[in-house]
C-alpha cells in the first residue's frame, strides 16, 4: 500500500461526518460539533491510550513563529531555550499556551500545586512575589457584614471589627471607635498641627487610657502671663501732678504668652480680648525732697468696660535717696477688645510734690495674668 493510498484512507477516517452540517468526527460517525473526537475506550481497563496530542515546542519555537492565528494552542516542553520577550514574554514555565493575538498566554501550569480552580475567595495561600494594585480612577471597597475582626493584619497588628464599626492597632478586640494598644514603643503622632489655646480642646488620658476632652486651657484656670518693663528711668515722674493726676509710664512688652492680647508701643496701651484676669502694678522710685514722708499712688485698672481704681499709700523718711515703692493688684473680668493704657497717678493722701521723684527702671514692671475665660 502506497503512501497515497494511506494519505486517502486516513482523509476517510477523519471525514467520517454529516455532510450537511459540514462536521467531522473521530470514532464516531454522528460527530457532535464541527470537530469532535470520542475516545477508543471510554471507559473500562483498558491500556490503551486515548486523548488530544498538540504540537509540543520548545520556548524559541514558540517565540520564533510569524503572525500564528489567534486561539493556537501548543504545549511548551522547555524554557531552556529563547528568552522571555516579544511573543514569549508570559512563557515562563512548562505547560499549555494559546495565542491571544499578541502573545502567548498560559492555559495552566503542572508544576503548580494548587488546583484549578483554587483562588483568594475560595483557598489560603501566599503570594509568589510582590503585588502592587493600580486603582487609577477606580475604587476598592471590602464589605465586612456583621464580623467583628473582619479584616486584619498579622493577627493583632491591624485589625478591623466591622460589626461594631471599630478599629484596633495591637488588639483584635478594639473597645472603642479607635483602640491603640501599645506593648513596647510609645504612642506617636506626627505631623499634629498648632492649635489655640482659647478655642481649641485638650485631650486627657484617664486611668484606661481612653482619651477625653477637658476644655481649653482658659477653662482650666491655668494662669497665662505677659511681662510689661519699665527699661529707663523717668526723672521727675509725677513732679507737677496734682491728687487725682496721672502720668504714662512708658514700658516695654517683655514677654506675651496671652493669646489675642496686644501692646502698642507708641501709645502704651494694651489691647484685651475677653476673660479674667490678675494684674499687678509694681514700681519703685526716689526722692530727696523735703516734707515728702507719705507717698501715694493709684492704678486705674480696666474692669469689664470701664476702670476701677485702686490706692497704694506708704511712709517714709523725708530727705536725700529715700526709696519707696509697692505693687497695686487687682483682679477682673475684662470684655472683648477693652484697651487700658499704662499709668501711674498721685493719690490724695500723700504730701510728696514738686521735683525729684525718680520712676526706676527695671525695678518698675506691670504683670498680667489671664487665668479664666
Amino acid at each position: 500500500m502506497n503512501k497515497q493510498l494511506i494519505g486517502m484512507l486516513c482523509i476517510g477516517l477523519l471525514t467520517t461526518s454529516n455532510p450537511l452540517a459540514s462536521q467531522v468526527g473521530v470514532n464516531t460517525q454522528t460527530p457532535a460539533s464541527t470537530f469532535d473526537i470520542v475516545a477508543k475506550n471510554v471507559s473500562g481497563s483498558s491500556t490503551g491510550v486515548d486523548g488530544l496530542l498538540v504540537p509540543r515546542i520548545d520556548r524559541l519555537r514558540a517565540q520564533s513563529m510569524s503572525n500564528p492565528p489567534v486561539s493556537t494552542m501548543v504545549y511548551i516542553n522547555s524554557v531552556s531555550t529563547g528568552t522571555q520577550t516579544g511573543l514569549a514574554a508570559n512563557i515562563d514555565a512548562v505547560g499549555y499556551y494559546y495565542y491571544n493575538g499578541t502573545a502567548w498566554v498560559k492555559l495552566y501550569n503542572p508544576t503548580n500545586n494548587n488546583s484549578l480552580g483554587q483562588n483568594i475567595y475560595n483557598t489560603d495561600g501566599s503570594l509568589s512575589a510582590s503585588r502592587t494594585v493600580t486603582l487609577g480612577s477606580n475604587t476598592l471597597a471590602f464589605a465586612g457584614g456583621t464580623t467583628t475582626n473582619a479584616f486584619s493584619v498579622n493577627g493583632t497588628t491591624f485589625s478591623i471589627d466591622a460589626a461594631n464599626k471599630r478599629v484596633g492597632v495591637g488588639t483584635a478586640s478594639p473597645a472603642n471607635a479607635l483602640h491603640v494598644t501599645a506593648t513596647s514603643n510609645p504612642l506617636r503622632l506626627t505631623g499634629v498641627q498648632k492649635g489655640d489655646v482659647t478655642t481649641n480642646q485638650l485631650l486627657t488620658i484617664d486611668t484606661s487610657g481612653n482619651v477625653k476632652n477637658i476644655g481649653t486651657i482658659a477653662d482650666l484656670s491655668i494662669p497665662s502671663p505677659a511681662i510689661l518693663r519699665l527699661e529707663t528711668t523717668q526723672s521727675d515722674f509725677l513732679s507737677t501732678a496734682t491728687a487725682g493726676s496721672k502720668q504714662t509710664v512708658p514700658m516695654t512688652l517683655i514677654k506675651n504668652s496671652i493669646p489675642g492680647m496686644t501692646y502698642d508701643a507708641s501709645t502704651y496701651t494694651v489691647t484685651f480680648p475677653a476673660g479674667t484676669y490678675q494684674i499687678i502694678f509694681t514700681y519703685e522710685a526716689v526722692h530727696n525732697s523735703t516734707n515728702c514722708t507719705i507717698s501715694s499712688y493709684f492704678v486705674d485698672f480696666p474692669s469689664e468696660s470701664t476702670t476701677t481704681r485702686i490706692h497704694s499709700t506708704a511712709s517714709h523718711s523725708q530727705g536725700n535717696t529715700s526709696n519707696h515703692g509697692g505693687s497695686i493688684i487687682y483682679a477682673s473680668q475684662v470684655n472683648a477688645n477693652v484697651t487700658w493704657m499704662v499709668q501711674l497717678g498721685r493719690g490724695q493722701s500723700g504730701n510728696c510734690s514738686g521735683a525729684g521723684m525718680s520712676l526706676m527702671q527695671k525695678s518698675t514692671q506691670v504683670l498680667i495674668f489671664k487665668i479664666g475665660n
